[in-house]
């Protein structure tokens, strides 16, 4: 993680093309380090291409601005002996004119704010998590247990807020042994995080939250074992393999060849 602090207005300016030279290359500079941050940023970026695609801007009608004038305007006109009052803005009733384009305005807002709530990461999930991975491989971030033990695992995930079952299960038959995990903190849900080491000190992230794989971007490699439909994508040269447990996603992701984390994902689906 970088030391310097979190960006936050800047990064919808950033997307909206409203910082200047010096304050953009700041802010550039700081999402090259900080893995929070590109990850709001990748959240913003899918708010506004979701807003985008499904309420679409339209040329306001040409009497829009007379409406609005007249809604700020006092009822009454001011005493000339007497300062002007400030005009109040009168938020209902509106003019029946108006109300659609608040009401649009207001729909999108909700729309935002639920699928933020509901749903951890993005449609480009699968780059989030193998950036967390690169993230771990040049330890900028650390785990906050160092345990072989799966049980002590799930007990800390439990302690700190997780509320679903972890199912942290030991891959010795497939050479691979736990090394630690911890919680990655979000202001949406949690998501628990583990790692494995493997016998060549091969690194493997799992990744455990609440959502649903249709919300899976396009592009997947569907692979099925045993009932279970496992979603396999290639990104930065990296595999990550996403399937369904219960109200759970579950998702391994590792450098390793791409048909051994595929396998390590049957393994562990079915344990």
């Amino acid at each position: 993680m970088t030391d310097q602090p979190h960006f936050k207005a800047e990064l919808q300016d950033l997307l909206d093309n409203r910082l200047t030279a010096t304050t953009r290359a700041e802010v550039e500079r700081h999402l090259e380090s900080c893995v929070e941050c590109q990850r709001e940023l990748d959240s913003l970026r899918w708010t506004k291409q979701f807003a985008g695609r499904f309420f679409p801007v339209t040329e306001a009608p040409a009497e829009l601005r007379e409406k609005i004038l007249r809604e700020l305007r006092p009822a009454v006109a001011p005493v000339k002996s007497l300062p002007a009052p400030e005009p109040r803005v009168r938020w209902w009733p509106l003019a029946p004119g108006l109300r659609p384009y608040f009401v649009g305005a207001a729909a999108v807002l909700v729309i935002a704010v639920v699928t933020l709530l509901v749903w951890p990461g993005s449609p480009r999930l699968p780059e989030v998590v193998a950036r967390d991975f690169r993230a771990f491989q040049t330890q900028k971030f650390a785990l906050e247990l160092s345990t072989g033990d799966v049980k002590e695992m799930e007990a800390y995930f439990t302690q700190r807020g997780i509320t679903f079952n972890t199912r942290v299960f030991d891959l010795a038959m497939m050479s691979y042994r736990l090394e630690g995990g911890r919680v990655e903190p979000s202001r949406r849900q949690p998501r628990a995080q583990f790692v494995y080491r493997g016998p060549a000190n091969q690194s493997l992230l799992c990744q455990m939250f609440v959502g649903r794989v249709a919300e899976l971007p396009a592009g997947a490699v569907i692979r099925e074992n045993k009932g279970i439909r496992f979603h396999v994508y290639e990104t930065s040269g990296m595999t990550a393999v996403f399937w369904q447990e219960g109200a759970v996603v579950c998702a391994l992701i590792s450098d390793i060849p791409k048909e051994e984390v595929v396998q390590l994902a049957f393994a562990k689906a079915m344990n």
